[in-house]
């Protein structure tokens, strides 16, 4: 129960927390997943994710995988104030949830991440993933500000850290806290991340969830570039001995994830940002290639258009320093 008074404590106080939320951009492509059109559309938008489509039977089948998640859910849906969706999970109905949960991913998607966020708190444990998820997305690349970049993935941690003793072994929530841990290391000081206790924890994390699920692309990006981040960090070779960070291993990982799956900007940029870390006048004819492939690619969200918009600046930035 400790857990659920602390899950419950901090969805009030970080759903009303006040932050700032910048507006996806309106020069960029605009989405509409209204109707129809998100499940429609469900195979490419969750093709980095590999989430199945949240369904009804979906949110049964995980209250009973996670039975310590549903006791929370229900104590939060017998409340008076719970949002409507919740209410009919007390009689085993869970059509209503799936359509709020659907509407949260229908915000991420078409870069309402804001909405999707406060949406997602208000369901509970059954919203908190695609909650953070957006928030994530929305820090990563709308907040600009490095102090407020860390504020947000600490809120994020406190929510993750209280949400993983109801989901333990939950394959995407665990990517999700490896995520903001990555992220945070990668505003942090070569000492500042080594002191934070962070990297080995995330980068055995990442890599038992590699090991796992071997054809999740996303958990090989994510692997890569903690990898290329302590190589760029201490070297090579005290890389490679402290940590067994490898370069080859690195390269070799988004080699594989693109063979599996070549539509998504994510990975595209994900690589190039892994190639500039080990050093870009290595991998230069290979940095080009992805950054080119990445900027012609024909994006379905607004996560991947962040990402296709940031292979932009840095094809601008390389051909900058290149004249």
């Amino acid at each position: 129960m400790r857990f659920s008074a602390v899950l419950l404590y901090l969805i009030c106080t970080l759903s009303s927390a006040h932050s700032t939320w910048q507006a996806y951009p309106d020069d960029l492509p605009q989405f509409d997943y209204s109707g129809l059109k998100l499940q429609q559309n469900w195979e490419i938008l969750a093709a980095g994710t590999r989430l199945p489509w949240p369904s009804a039977p979906l949110i049964e089948k995980m209250m009973a995988e996670f039975p310590q998640l549903s006791q929370q859910l229900i104590e939060i849906a017998k409340q008076t104030n719970s949002h409507p969706a919740l209410k009919p999970i007390l009689q085993q109905d869970y059509q209503a949830l799936a359509s709020e949960l659907q509407q949260v991913w229908r915000f991420h998607f078409q870069g309402q991440f804001q909405q999707a966020y406060e949406l997602g708190m208000q369901l509970g444990p059954a919203g908190l993933l695609p909650a953070i998820y957006s928030k994530l997305i929305h820090t990563t690349f709308l907040i600009e500000n490095a102090n407020e970049k860390q504020q947000q993935f600490l809120a994020v941690d406190q929510l993750t850290q209280a949400l993983i003793p109801l989901a333990p072994h939950y394959n995407f929530l665990i990517f999700g806290d490896g995520y903001q841990k990555a992220r945070r290391l990668e505003l942090m000081s070569t000492a500042e991340a080594t002191a934070s206790g962070l990297l080995g924890p995330t980068q055995d994390a990442l890599t038992s969830l590699h090991q796992e699920y071997p054809n999740n692309q996303l958990y090989s990006a994510m692997l890569a570039g903690i990898d290329a981040g302590i190589i760029e960090r201490v070297g090579s070779f005290l890389g490679g001995m402290t940590y067994g960070a490898d370069e080859d291993k690195a390269i070799a990982l988004f080699d594989q994830a693109l063979r599996q799956e070549n539509r998504l900007a994510v990975l595209y940029h994900e690589f190039a940002q892994v190639l500039i870390r080990l050093d870009d006048s290595d991998h230069d004819e290979k940095l080009h290639q992805i950054l080119t492939r990445c900027i012609a690619l024909p994006v379905f969200s607004a996560e991947e258009s962040l990402n296709q918009q940031g292979c932009n600046a840095l094809f601008t930035r390389r051909q900058a320093d290149n004249d």
